[in-house]
């Protein structure tokens, strides 16, 4: 499949430093302008300038309503514009454009194939390091799949999946949520080893409030 038939889902927040040079690898690698939809979710530097000064699609959320929230409206508009599958790609530049190759050469024997990150445990702090081993723990239990990177951003998705799945949440659980609910409707999920670049950027999860987000999604799986 040629990259000018996928669509770009970038959700964005105060990433006005790091998204301007994920567009421009997206773009030098062949993907449209116009199938590249950047969701600049209430950011609060000059993500929206950076991304205008690009040319591409761009939605705007008023105030920060969450990554799983960004997400969903550049489905939606995705959808509207009749494009079949997505890449989905954080906006921080920890992700390899040139490393879509992966994903292609398994396209079309999965629904979602998620970026499996190598060396992720061993950098991140214990606490976070905790937290996503249970959350993988838990997302493997409820869909049935063997998931060690549930979280990863950068995926490429067909957009056929949502015929099916409703998605609920509004913020880092929205992929996780995703995953579980896909499986569930017999969608097939995948997994592609990346690689990933840490810089010194803040992470906007808040390890409390978004592993109780979770929690509360997983209980409420549970209790179908």
């Amino acid at each position: 499949m040629n990259v000018k038939e996928i669509g770009v889902v970038i959700p964005a927040y105060c990433a006005g430093k790091t998204v301007g040079g994920v567009i421009g690898d997206l773009l030098n690698r062949g993907f449209r302008k116009e199938n590249t939809i950047v969701i600049n979710d209430g950011s609060m530097d000059d993500t929206e300038q950076v991304v205008k000064s690009k040319g591409v699609s761009f939605i705007s959320h008023k105030k920060n309503m969450g990554k799983g929230a960004a997400l969903k409206s550049g489905f939606s508009l995705a959808r509207e514009r009749n494009i079949k599958k997505v890449l989905t790609i954080d906006a921080d530049a920890q992700h390899q454009v040139s490393e879509v190759d992966a994903f292609l050469e398994l396209n079309g024997q999965y629904d979602i194939l998620i970026g499996e990150r190598t060396g992720i445990m061993s950098s991140m702090p214990l606490r976070r390091r905790l937290t996503n081993h249970a959350v993988n723990l838990v997302v493997s239990i409820l869909s049935g799949l063997r998931t060690t990177d549930v979280q990863c951003g950068f995926r490429l998705i067909d957009l056929r999946i949502f015929d099916k799945v409703g998605l609920k949440t509004n913020n880092y659980q929205t992929e996780s949520e995703m995953v579980i609910k896909a499986a569930m409707c017999g969608y097939k999920v995948g997994f592609v080893p990346v690689s990933t670049i840490y810089r010194n950027e803040k992470s906007h999860i808040n390890p409390l409030i978004d592993t109780l987000r979770f929690i509360n999604m997983a209980v409420r799986f549970l209790w179908r």
